[in-house]
């Protein structure tokens, strides 16, 4: 089990956090550790960007779980380039601690395992060039496996904390910490994250703060990052936790196509070109190109608002 005692000041900066490159990150680890909780389709999607794109580093360091792949949330919803921005500038001491824990038993001399080659390649170059080819392949991977299932992956996780936010408001944030997920429990100022039956693993950290994202891939909550004292660069515990059922329908056909309806995702509410931009990584000229097919072809409506033209599905 892993427990993290919070204390009153950190019980009072839990925070819900909803960062897309960290479902890149889920996806990875859990193909080669758990690859029974991914649906056949993503397992397979996983796969074929990998090795279509010649993902090989990646591959090898995200089925390890390696922390600083996935950088803490600055926000509810942090951007993907500032989150690839954070991820390609790890401090090195950062990246020898993570990956000194992640292949430690491909660098014990009596283990007969040696550490696979591109990983030990990349690394000859440095700490530095490790995290900037790391970032290029996280990018790649997600815009091929995710950029298209984001907008309703999105809605789903988005409508999972509103569901937690009204639980906090109606039994308090204790009670509903116990209820993210079966293994979760709280007690006397310390979350417990009880692992699988036959793992015998025990740690203890406490913490000023903790950052819970909701995940569509695990069905058990995971601890992602629980950080013990002296390790470089620092961050708050996180834990995954299965996201509640909620449906995002999208239309599709010829007419509809895949850029279309990742936009049609965003316009469940008014929202203008740039700030649908913005949520879908397209450029605003390109989004517009869309919005307009969309409004002749009756499916979206448009109106203005002060200096903006807002659009929504009918």
């Amino acid at each position: 089990m892993i427990r993290i005692g919070l204390g009153t000041s950190g019980l009072g900066a839990v925070r819900f956090a909803v960062p897309p490159l960290d479902v890149a990150g889920q996806l990875l680890f859990l193909r080669s550790h758990a690859p029974g909780w991914l649906q056949p389709a993503w397992r397979a999607r996983a796969t074929d960007v990998l090795v279509e794109q010649g993902l090989g580093l990646l591959a090898v360091v995200g089925a390890r779980g390696t922390d600083f792949l996935l950088p803490e949330p600055d926000g509810f919803q942090p951007g993907l380039d500032g989150a690839l921005h954070r991820l390609a500038t790890t401090p090195a001491a950062r990246v020898r601690y993570d990956l000194a824990d992640a292949f430690a038993a491909d660098m014990d001399a009596g283990s007969g395992r040696r550490p696979p080659r591109v990983y030990v390649q990349a690394l000859e170059r440095g700490e530095d060039h490790f995290a900037h080819r790391l970032a290029d392949e996280m990018e790649r991977f997600w815009r091929a496996a995710l950029a298209r299932e984001w907008p309703g992956i999105r809605t789903r996780l988005e409508a999972d904390v509103a569901e937690r936010a009204s639980a906090v408001a109606h039994h308090g944030l204790a009670d509903t910490l116990s209820r993210l997920a079966h293994n979760l429990e709280w007690r006397e100022g310390t979350l417990t994250v009880h692992l699988p039956p036959g793992v015998p693993f025990e740690k203890s950290v406490d913490a000023d703060g903790l950052v819970l994202m909701p995940s569509v891939f695990t069905p058990r909550a995971v601890v992602k990052t629980a950080d013990l004292p002296g390790a470089p660069d620092p961050r708050t515990p996180q834990i995954l936790y299965p996201a509640g059922p909620a449906e995002c329908p999208v239309p599709s056909g010829e007419l509809i196509g895949a850029t279309r309806a990742t936009i049609l995702a965003e316009l469940s509410q008014p929202r203008s070109t740039s700030e649908i931009a913005q949520r879908v990584h397209l450029s605003p000229a390109t989004v517009s190109y869309h919005l307009q097919i969309l409004h002749r072809a009756g499916i979206v409506t448009r109106r203005r608002r002060s200096h903006h033209v807002l659009y929504q599905r009918l």
